[in-house]
């Protein structure tokens, strides 16, 4: 799973454009000026995503259209994570009361998966901390504070995050929300419901300058391939 969050904007670029223009010939062969995406064709089903575009099934005209993002589009992938997705180095982030000394005092209701970030700890008004400040641990005023970080490790009920020199060991409720929101469109799977605003040249081949993605079954860990077997020797 760590490595599909890596790939947070590889695919948001303008070589993408470019992937979109070289197959279709759009520069060479299409009207000077592009068309909008009409309203009753922005939401559809998503069928494939691929390097530098995606599928789209759009469900007005049951049209199938290829999908790139232009430069400075707004992508987001909203949903829900299972309880599985509580493993070693997701990122997260999380809203906990802290008392002086740095504990956390009750389970958190909430983890959000925002697909990678900075790690750190914030505190109302008073921005990220640098996650490699000399200070004591738990030298903080008590209070409310968003965590930050990859998950170092799961106890149960329980998950460790360590911040630079602080170490939060953060209890999950067992009916805690646990949400996507992420611009990873890597995330994304065959059937989710897609949202898009763009313009296009030639019908089938669009410009998104937005791309909302609504997951429809909550996000899973990716299963590890299976790793080739070494032959046995014979005795």
């Amino acid at each position: 799973m760590v490595g599909r969050f890596g790939r947070v904007r590889g695919w948001v670029a303008a070589a993408s454009v470019a992937i979109l223009m070289a197959s279709g010939g759009v520069a060479r062969a299409q009207p000077a000026e592009a068309k909008q995406l009409d309203r009753g064709d922005r939401v559809g089903t998503l069928m494939q995503v691929a390097p530098g575009r995606i599928q789209v099934r759009l469900k007005n005209s049951g049209e199938t259209w290829v999908v790139v993002a232009a430069p400075d589009a707004t992508v987001e992938v909203n949903g829900t994570a299972s309880r599985e997705m509580l493993q070693p180095k997701q990122f997260v982030q999380v809203s906990v009361e802290l008392d002086g000394s740095g504990k956390v005092l009750q389970p958190v209701e909430k983890v959000t998966f925002p697909g990678a970030g900075t790690p750190g700890v914030v505190a109302g008004g008073l921005g990220l901390s640098d996650p490699k400040a000399k200070r004591a641990p738990g030298k903080r005023p008590a209070g409310t504070y968003l965590v930050s970080g990859p998950i170092k490790s799961v106890d149960g009920e329980e998950i460790t995050l360590q911040i630079g020199r602080d170490r939060f060991q953060i209890p999950i409720a067992t009916d805690a929300d646990l949400d996507v929101a992420t611009t990873n469109i890597g995330l994304a799977n065959p059937g989710d419901d897609v949202e898009l605003e763009g313009e296009y040249y030639q019908k089938g081949q669009l410009i998104a300058s937005s791309i909302k993605v609504k997951l429809v079954n909550p996000l899973m860990p990716v299963q590890p391939k299976n790793k080739a077997r070494r032959p046995v020797r014979a005795p």
